[in-house]
């Protein structure tokens, strides 16, 4: 509703009823789109981000016509505030309707590769999930059944729990360890700063200095919920020096940073190898953390049958193999060799770089 006590619906057809009976086709079908309208129900956008923003979904004869996100709060940047889905949340329609959307149980009916499938029943479906899984346990063992990690919206409905609970029914299974989204950090967190992997956006506020490297969560955190609000939160509360390296000028680099880096494509090694010359030579890496958790970062903590410098730190410093110091000149003349250009249009119709 809007302040006025006037509906949504009320407003189109008063504003259509006084633009007069020569209605435009636009207009027509803006009122056939009224008339469509009957209730919404609120939903949650469930698209792999993390972020689980409230979403309006407005039906009609059983299908999805229209989706808004939260706007029935005043704008507002403190609590309450609208909790905003982005355009994907906003565009879930396609994903529901989409022709290439699975409805069925399809069953493969030629050889693997060749993407010819059958549609068969429910009930088939599952005596043919529940007999091969029967036979391999009983052919194999059970360390021949193995649980693939997964998210998005399979885990979100029913829960990866579910079916875990039903293999350890069954005898047991194979898990992943690590995932695709933070194996090296789960690994490398504990041994770096303690404890585990854990921390929230939140704890930027505490930060001097925020670097995101190849990160845009402007686009790709964009909603009022979630990792987006948190990271609002933060930088409203103190706002660090921000720093983007990217190769785009994202909407993060256009909005947040206080410092752009467009490094070229590819060239992120390069520029990190500068970064720990700069360390190295101002020996401010931490030497005791290094000698005890990582194995060839010097010579020392190398095998006696490594090959003479072929540590890290020679590596950087240029005693490796290739002898080149990985100096901040170096890295430069890789990360940022490119001379941009913008086209305009000149006075006389031509074109001008």
């Amino acid at each position: 509703m809007l302040e006025t006590g006037i509906s949504r619906r009320d407003l189109l057809r008063t504003s259509l009823a006084l633009a007069g009976l020569s209605m435009t086709p636009l207009a027509s079908a803006v009122a056939a789109a009224a008339e469509d309208i009957e209730s919404f129900s609120w939903c949650a956008c469930v698209i792999n981000c993390g972020q689980r923003c409230p979403v309006r979904c407005f039906t009609k004869a059983g299908k999805v016509i229209r989706i808004e996100t939260d706007n029935t709060l005043p704008d507002a940047t403190d609590a309450p505030r609208q909790i905003r889905a982005c355009q994907r949340g906003r565009s879930m329609r396609e994903r529901i309707y989409s022709p290439d959307r699975l409805k069925y149980p399809m069953k493969r009916i030629g050889k693997r590769g060749e993407g010819k499938f059958e549609r068969i029943s429910w009930e088939e479906a599952v005596k043919t999930i529940a007999s091969e899984w029967k036979r391999i346990r009983d052919t194999y063992g059970n360390e021949a059944i193995y649980w693939q990690y997964c998210s998005g919206q399979q885990s979100i409905v029913s829960s990866r729990r579910a079916w875990q609970r039903l293999m350890n029914l069954m005898g047991g299974f194979l898990k992943y360890y690590g995932s695709y989204s933070n194996a090296q950090l789960a690994a490398a967190f504990p041994l770096t700063y303690g404890g585990r992997p854990a921390s929230l956006p939140s704890v930027i506020a505490d930060a001097e200095l925020y670097v995101l490297f190849g990160n845009n969560p402007s686009v790709t955190r964009p909603s009022g919920g979630g990792k987006g609000y948190q990271i609002d939160l933060a930088l409203s509360k103190k706002r660090p020096k921000i720093i983007v390296i990217d190769p785009c000028f994202t909407d993060t680099a256009t909005t947040r940073a206080d410092e752009w880096v467009p490094i070229r494509p590819g060239t992120d090694a390069a520029l990190v190898e500068a970064l720990a010359y700069e360390w190295i030579t101002k020996n401010q890496v931490d030497q005791a953390f290094l000698d005890k958790y990582c194995v060839g970062y010097d010579e020392k903590t190398l095998p006696a049958s490594a090959p003479k410098n072929a540590d890290y730190k020679s590596h950087i410093l240029g005693r490796g193999p290739d002898r080149i110091e990985k100096t901040p000149e170096w890295a430069s003349a890789i990360t940022l060799n490119f001379q941009p250009f913008i086209t305009l249009a000149t006075s006389d119709g031509q074109s001008a770089t």
